[in-house]
């Protein structure tokens, strides 16, 4: 099997419930692809950055326990790791981050990259404009050493205030990519208004053939290549939304690892993991 490298953002998020009660997880959905990933014996690399805190430390052996390997995360002393809080209210969360960066751009140890292997990219890191420029000369590299190169167009709007200003280099991101992994929700951020099939015809499939969009609120997945489009339907599921979504991801991660290159075998794998058990222990 080939190795699997994620590139992304590395967060503790902290979800404070009306009740009073508190929880906190690792990441986003590509840190809980990555988890899930190693957790299943897919060969797993990190690089991100958190800091050299007592935050940083769980968030590295969070990793290092799903057998991720996190010699490419970057340890940081000039600043703070990142902490997201979500207060779920009545009507809505609000969502608040606190972190403290280094001027200087994501400066880890580059992991090797040999052909087959499967680069992950995406989250807010892909488009901060301190880390974009770094993290696309590496993917670029990974794509010319004939790796399979993934996007995961997510951003939190929270920080994305204007999805004009991160267009471009969602554009740059798309462009270096064998596949795009977005869900329903994603295509509707960044073209409010419009059936994600049109989304993929007359704006993604310009710049990356390949997108699999996934869509917890109907349990379906579909895979789009050129013109043509494949469906697959899922068992109704009692994990979350981000729990599901990052299954999907892993499942579909693992099977081009293990070489799967056909639509219906990518989303097998995506549905089989996105429904498992193991997904329900991301929460």
């Amino acid at each position: 099997m080939n190795k699997v490298i994620y590139i992304g953002e590395l967060t503790l998020s902290v979800s404070l419930k009306p009740d009073g009660q508190a929880a906190a997880r690792v990441g986003d959905r590509l840190t809980g692809a990555a988890i899930l990933d190693g957790e299943m014996g897919v060969p797993t690399l990190f690089v991100g950055e958190t800091g050299a805190d007592a935050v940083g430390d769980h968030i590295v052996a969070a990793l290092r326990k799903a057998n991720v390997d996190t010699t490419s995360v970057d340890r940081f002393t000039e600043g703070v790791s990142a902490v997201r809080i979500d207060a779920a209210g009545e009507t809505q969360t609000d969502a608040v981050l606190h972190s403290s960066y280094p001027p200087e751009a994501l400066n880890p140890v580059w992991p090797r990259i040999d052909e087959g292997d499967v680069v992950v990219f995406g989250s807010y890191a892909a488009l901060d404009p301190r880390n974009h420029a770094r993290i696309l000369e590496m993917v670029r590299y990974a794509d010319a050493r004939k790796a399979a190169v993934v996007y995961l167009p997510f951003f939190d709007p929270a920080r994305v205030k204007a999805i004009t200003r991160v267009m471009p280099c969602i554009f740059d991101n798309l462009e270096v990519s064998r596949m795009a992994i977005a869900t329903v929700e994603d295509l509707a951020a960044m073209y409010p208004g419009l059936e994600p099939e049109k989304v993929y015809r007359d704006h993604i499939r310009f710049h990356c053939r390949r997108c699999l969009v996934l869509d917890r609120g109907h349990l379906t997945m579909r895979l789009y290549d050129g013109e043509a489009s494949w469906t697959l339907g899922c068992r109704p599921s009692d994990n979350s939304a981000s729990d599901w979504t990052a299954g999907a991801i892993a499942g579909a991660v693992r099977a081009m690892a293990e070489g799967t290159t056909d639509p219906e075998g990518i989303m097998e794998a995506a549905r089989e993991t996105a429904q498992s058990h193991l997904s329900s222990t991301l929460r």
